[in-house]
């Protein structure tokens, strides 16, 4: 018996040439489609037998209903199988997408073929070896292969050409996806969905999205301790199934949900509920498919005023994810990138176990509902005072807030969100680190709450 594996891109390159909802949603729904249809072909045509992603004649039938759900890399098993009938089956398969690419954009099917023979990267790997836990050895394998790039040389850009929302909306990938000719909520029909179509809403928070990505942590370790791999497979997909119902219940958009990664587009409030919620509830999702806590999932997020460029928004989070989130100690964790209207940039990270993640969305929450008052620049009046909390033991706390907010407001209207506050602070600490991640929470806050 051998192993045979492949992986697939460049999708993160090709992401960043979307500039609209459908535009990111067809850059990443391409490489799903091709994996979707080359697997399939290579049920139908071998004894190939996949490891992962899971795979039944019932998945590979129904109706994907615009969610990308098939991941960038395969591992199958085969008695017979030989890397030159892959090849074969993946080289049809590129052929198909050039022809549906040339037919949408209007042009020469033979050189879009060699356009997309060239940028459709596929690394193959074969092998007789035994492997005691084959997605975790083979996958290492894969993940040095892949970073090889090799030189595209074309005269004519034509995935370029063809990201475009018109003719997105118009091809036939899209039409087969979605089972008739699809819409797509733009990013700020996104953001501002609960308030309708009215930008100039007063709540301020309607007009930021949170792009997010999410990965999932130690998933190797899980994947060592059990005996069945395929069952995991199965589970991830299991995963991926409620995952897209509870982005889709919240008013997101899945632009791709494989295994343990994720892609969305979604407001930042919705419903009385914040992005936040949406983590917790994804986490719960993935918890409950793995039934597992030695697998957490992570997540960087880029919330940002509907403006800013969407390629760029996209870059913030998955840099906020693979380059905070996955290394944070402990993991579990969420990584904040924010870029406000006036430019204005923070960014916090924090893990979910932590008690002052849980007292920060109970900060959320009270604020949100009214049931406590913050004084509107608290974060900066924090601030000013940021060299003094240095100094001081947690012990006096109290006390120097009460000499810092000594007016009578203070002691009335916002006597319980200042309460709130230094409960946060206490959980947080008073490093300088730790107070630079107080000031960009409470600025999250400000977001949520509407404040310019």
């Amino acid at each position: 018996m051998k192993h045979i594996a492949l992986t697939i891109g460049p999708i993160v390159d090709t992401l960043s040439l979307g500039r609209k909802t459908s535009e990111v949603w067809m850059a990443s729904y391409i490489f799903s489609s091709f994996m979707k249809n080359s697997i399939k072909a290579l049920r139908e045509e071998t004894d190939a037998k996949f490891i992962i992603p899971f795979v039944d004649d019932e998945i590979l039938k129904e109706q994907d209903n615009g969610v990308g759900m098939f991941h960038d890399r395969f591992i199958l098993t085969s008695e017979t199988l030989t890397i030159d009938k892959v090849e074969k089956i993946l080289l049809k398969q590129k052929d198909a997408i050039a022809k549906m690419v040339a037919k949408s954009i209007k042009a020469d099917e033979q050189k879009v073929k060699d356009f997309f023979r060239q940028y459709l990267q596929t690394y193959l790997f074969e092998t007789t070896e035994y492997f005691e836990n084959p997605i975790l050895d083979i996958s290492n394998i894969m993940d040095s292969i892949e970073l090889h790039t090799p030189r595209l040389e074309s005269d004519d850009d034509y995935i370029r050409r063809f990201l475009n929302r018109d003719i997105i909306l118009n091809s036939t990938l899209a039409k087969i996806s979605f089972g008739k000719k699809p819409s797509f909520d733009s990013i700020e029909a996104i953001a501002n969905q609960e308030n309708g179509t009215d930008m100039s809403s007063s709540k301020n928070a309607y007009k930021y999205i949170a792009i997010i990505y999410a990965d999932g942590d130690s998933l190797g370790k899980y994947i060592k301790s059990q005996s069945n791999v395929t069952q995991v497979s199965k589970k991830l997909f299991d995963f991926d199934k409620k995952a897209s119902k509870t982005i889709k219940k919240f008013g997101g958009l899945p632009i791709f949900i494989g295994g343990d990664d994720l892609i969305i587009f979604v407001p930042v409030l919705n419903s009385g509920k914040t992005v936040f919620n949406l983590l917790n509830d994804l986490s719960k999702d993935y918890k409950e498919a793995l039934e597992t806590n030695e697998s957490t999932l992570s997540f960087g997020v880029s919330l940002t005023y509907y403006k800013y460029p969407l390629y760029e928004a996209l870059a913030r989070a998955r840099d906020a994810l693979f380059g905070v989130a996955k290394n944070y100690e402990g993991k579990n964790a969420i990584a904040i990138s924010t870029q406000k209207h006036s430019g204005q940039t923070f960014e916090f990270c924090i893990r979910k176990n932590e008690s002052a993640y849980t007292t920060f969305l109970e900060l959320i929450e009270k604020v949100l509902n009214e049931e406590i008052e913050l004084p509107h620049a608290i974060h900066h009046k924090l601030k000013s005072h940021q060299k003094l909390f240095e100094t001081i033991p947690i012990e006096r706390l109290e006390s120097t807030f009460e000499n810092i907010f000594n007016e009578d407001l203070h002691k009335s209207k916002f006597k319980n969100g200042l309460k709130s506050i230094q409960k946060l602070i206490k959980e947080l600490g008073l490093e300088q680190s730790q107070q630079e991640k107080l000031f960009s929470m409470l600025s999250t806050i400000k977001i949520l709450r509407g404040d310019r």
